[in-house]
Formats: structure tokens, sequence, C-alpha cells
């Protein structure tokens, strides 16, 4: 991926820039507008990295990211069959930890098709580890010695029995994970462990439109269509995170600028996204159930909640730096998935509906004085930003370091 990132911002700035060419209003306020000059590109490399180890649950409250499987007594209200052998009878209790790392890369290149208007596209590309720690303890239930595989686990052949009617040891953990693997039992998920994932996200076409400017303010507005194209979740992983949803979404978004005395200014933006129907294939577990059958799997429906985004950011120049704070909303309805067979998908829609609070602050360095004087070889401005969550509703408590990267070209 690095050798990506030095391959495009050599050839985007090996173009020759004369530095007594006009410079874009937007370049004084470090990149604020990203809109392009006339027959001109504009690049933004953004590189963001996060990671989080606790959600906010449906009442706002802070859990491990592991809290579904951890803790869990693995008693017949998961493996239905051992309700054959009594209450008491476990497989253990479970103790399992998640750590979720995030990297992605954005690529946002606009050209100018007038000194108003740009278009664009986004490229993002993500690499997604999810750190999974999984052990059990205290069961009572051992493998039957006797079970022949051939046939099907029933009352006359159990694959599983209590320890002293046949097992002489109970399940370990290696053996739970083979039993929620294989498909001898039904289950066939991937074992619980860390996995990684890395590939393209949806892709994003648009434009930006600066319908107003004036000596203190500008207005913009703008739109496109976020194509589905990231690879879908795979129904067997408990652990994947997705690097992006897979759905072709509408994008609408108005942006606001205004500087301030004192050499103050106030950025506000606002986006909306609207997203389509596809179809994906599911696991249906019904209401409470941990563990879903493979036989459950069906292509479903989808239908993700749309969503909007709210940016409320004041900054502060000084020189050729400026530093910043900004308050962010994300707010989301609820999905909805529709069977074709009919079955309730109700648990797969619980605790879909999401809102996060988040606080930005932000450095900026602009070269682009530096590059009319022909200090510098290309214009350039840098921004180092960083994002906490602290108050939401079924969304991860994540951090997030971005660093950005624009010139003109």
């Amino acid at each position: 991926m690095s050798s990506l990132l030095i391959y495009v911002l050599f050839i985007c700035f090996s173009f020759p820039i004369k530095a007594d060419q006009s410079v874009p209003s937007n370049s004084a306020l470090h990149g604020l507008e990203f809109i392009a000059p006339e027959n001109r590109f504009t690049l933004r490399v953004e590189i963001r990295n996060n990671s989080f180890n606790q959600l906010y649950d449906q009442n706002g409250n802070k859990q491990d990211a592991g809290a579904l499987l951890n803790g869990v007594e693995l008693n017949s209200s998961v493996f239905p069959d051992l309700a054959n052998f009594g209450a008491s009878t476990s497989l253990g209790k479970t103790n399992f930890q998640t750590d979720v790392k995030t990297e992605r890369t954005e690529f946002t290149i606009g050209y100018g098709i007038s000194k108003n208007l740009t278009v664009g596209l986004i490229i993002p590309y993500g690499k997604v580890t999810t750190q999974g720690i999984f052990s059990i303890n205290g069961g009572n239930v051992g493998f039957n010695p006797a079970f022949n595989p051939a046939l099907p686990s029933s009352l006359s052949n159990p694959a599983l029995l209590p320890v002293g009617l046949g097992p002489t040891e109970p399940v370990d953990t290696s053996g739970v994970q083979s039993i929620i693997s294989s498909p001898a039992f039904g289950y066939a998920y991937e074992p619980l462990k860390t996995t990684h994932w890395e590939g393209q996200g949806d892709p994003t076409l648009g434009f930006l439109w600066r319908v107003h400017k004036s000596d203190y303010d500008a207005l913009i507005i703008g739109g496109g269509i976020r194509f589905g194209m990231a690879d879908d979740i795979d129904p067997d992983d408990f652990l994947q995170v997705p690097i992006d949803d897979g759905s072709t979404d509408l994008r609408a978004r108005i942006e606001y600028y205004l500087s301030l005395s004192h050499n103050f200014d106030l950025k506000l933006s606002s986006e909306l996204t609207y997203q389509s129907k596809d179809n994906v294939t599911r696991r249906v577990p019904a209401v409470g159930e941990l563990l879903a059958l493979a036989s459950s799997k069906e292509l479903l429906t989808r239908n993700l909640g749309n969503y909007y985004e709210v940016d409320i950011g004041l900054g502060k120049t000084i020189n050729n730096w400026r530093i910043a704070t900004t308050w962010h909303h994300y707010q989301k309805s609820a999905d909805k998935y529709t069977s074709p067979l009919g079955n309730d998908t109700s648990a797969l829609e619980q605790n879909t509906q999401l809102f996060a609070n988040q606080w930005r602050t932000s450095i900026s360095w602009s070269g682009i004085s530096s590059w009319q004087k022909g200090e510098l070889p290309l214009p350039l401005i840098i921004q180092l930003e960083v994002q906490k969550t602290y108050d939401a509703e079924n969304f991860p408590k994540v951090d997030d370091l971005y660093l950005q990267l624009t010139s003109f070209f």
C-alpha cells in the first residue's frame, strides 16, 4: 500500500507548476474548500488509523467489544442438544476479548470544470485486523467416544455426553472451537481467532459546486454516488469487520465557511446519505439466538438505514499554521432485512439504529506561500487530526488519527 501511495504522489506531483500561476482562494484557507483551480486537478490523500476494544450499547453504556461472546454459559440455551442431560450441563463459560484495528487510505482527486465547479472521485482502500482471544473453563461435557459420525447426532447416538457417562474429560477450548466450526454439528463457523481483511472500499463519483463566494464567506453544495464495490462480509465469520458496507448510496452535502475577526474561521457542513436496497447472504438467527445454524443462511433483501452527519468547526490561523476543533454528529436509522422465504429477520435488525458524538482536534500547515516564493516545488497542505468518540449508542468507542496531504497540479 505504501508503494502505491508513493507512486500516485510521484505521478501527480511530477507535473510542472509555475509559482506565478494564480492560487485558488481555498488554499489560503488550508484547503477547507476542496475546489480545484479551473482546468487543474486537486489531489488529497488521507491516511486514517483507528482502533477500539469497547462499544457503546443501545443504552449508551460502554462495554467490551467482545461482550456478546464473553462470559456466556454454553448450556442448552446455546446448544439445544444439551437439554437432554439437564439444566446444569454445560460446555463451560467463555472468555473472549477482541480489539479491532483499521488502516484506511482515501485518494480524492478533483478536476476544475470552472473556478466554482469541481468533479471528482474518491477511492478508498483499507485493512482491518480483528484480534480474537477465546477460551473456556468449567465445562462438564465431553465428546462421546462411542459416537458414530456416519449417523446424525441423536439420543441413541449423542455426539456429546456429560463427563462420567462415557467421556472422561470435558471439552476444552479447542474442542469448543471444533464444535462451532465443524459442519457435523451444523454450525460451520470460522474458528474464533484473529482475522485480517484487506481490499478496496466503496468509491464515490461526485461534484462540488461553489454557489456563493465573497471576501469573507463561501457556500458549497455537492452530491455523488458511492458505488457498492467492497467485498461483503463472510456470514460464517463472527469477527469480520467490513472495510465498507458494499451498499450503493446517494450522497448530498452542503458546506459553509465564514472568516471571523482575529484570524478565526467557522466551518459548517452537513451530509445526508441515502442507502439503496441490495441483496446479501446472511445467517438468520432467532431473536436471542447466539449461534445460528449454517442451514439458516439465505439470500436476503437488505435496506441499510439512511444517515446524516453534521460538523461544526472553529479554527484559528497563525501565519502558515491553523489549529481547529470540530464537533461531529452522526446519526443512522435502523436497517431492514426481508426474507423471500418469510423468515423472521428481526434479530438482524436489532441495535442497528445508532448515533455518535465526537470531537476532532487538528493542526495544519500550508505551504502555499512558500511555494509562491519558490521555496517549495509544489503547493502542499499537511493536516494532522485526532478524533475521539465521547457519546454514542450501538457504536464503537473509537479513536481516529488522520493525516491529510493536499495539493494542486
